[in-house]
């Protein structure tokens, strides 16, 4: 309960379970505000100016919702000892300065408080100096931003060139070693025809020394038999009749054998 013009933290909560317009966190926020000693309690005359204010700043809040505008905020600034000084014009400068900032730390945004109203009273071209300072560091930290996403647009541009390249590249080189493939098969096929044209020009030459030899050797046994017949031929010139058939019948069994192998050969061409 009030007690000798006093109001507890337990009050302001009871306020919000009857319907008081605001929030548990948002009473215990300007409760915790309020109270600097950090007694726990306030006193009637803190209570009754600290909530006007913050009314005060919640209907602005509310305007500057309706308003859309994303320029400038209304904050809720508490009243402590160091913040004594600063008008609402005042207060409405530093929103749009920590609008800039970009800051939404409550305890940060107070210690800032604190130097601009220490700078404002003290040195207040520092605090000029501060704010153009500021402004250049948020202009310099657009163009940082306007550079990397540039550059990361070109990287990128450059990156898919690369790519294509590479692909091109890949395409060609698929191409010249296809093409290779091809020449080589090509060129065995020759290779493989020209050698089978050598060894049909190899079997046909040996069949023509092998019909020339039938045809020796049955000029020989003919000659042989006509001899024999006429009983005109001396035991010598028998001997050597049947030693140059002998000789002739080697040599055609020798061709045959070779002739055998070539066509052979000349098969296994023809298959593959």
């Amino acid at each position: 309960g009030v007690m000798s013009g006093f109001l507890p933290l337990l009050w302001f909560q009871k306020l919000q379970e009857e319907g008081f317009p605001c929030s548990r966190e948002e009473l215990e926020l300007v409760f915790d505000g309020l109270d600097v000693a950090g007694t726990g309690r306030l006193g009637t005359e803190e209570f009754t100016a600290g909530l006007q204010q913050f009314l005060g700043s919640q209907k602005a809040a509310r305007e500057h919702r309706r308003r859309k505008t994303a320029s400038r905020r209304v904050r809720l600034v508490l009243p402590t000892p160091a913040l004594e000084g600063g008008d609402s014009e005042e207060r409405r400068h530093f929103a749009a300065f920590m609008e800039q900032l970009g800051t939404d730390n409550v305890s940060e945004e107070q210690e800032i408080w604190q130097l601009w109203v220490k700078l404002r009273q003290d040195e207040p071209q520092l605090l000029d100096n501060l704010e153009d300072f500021l402004a250049k560091m948020r202009h310099r930290i657009q163009e940082a931003k306007r550079e990397k996403e540039a550059l990361e647009l070109t990287l990128n541009k450059r990156v898919a060139e690369h790519d294509k390249d590479v692909q091109q590249l890949c395409e060609v080189l698929e191409q010249q070693i296809q093409q290779e493939q091809l020449r080589l098969q090509q060129q065995s096929m020759a290779r493989s025809h020209q050698q089978g044209e050598e060894l049909q020009r190899v079997l046909d030459a040996s069949e023509r020394e092998v019909q020339r030899l039938v045809t020796a050797q049955m000029e020989l046994e003919r000659r042989c038999h006509s001899l024999h017949s006429s009983q005109q031929v001396t035991s010598t010139e028998n001997l050597q009749l049947q030693e140059s058939n002998r000789a002739l019948q080697q040599h055609l069994q020798h061709l045959h054998q070779q002739l055998e192998q070539t066509q052979g050969h000349l098969r296994t061409m023809r298959a593959t």
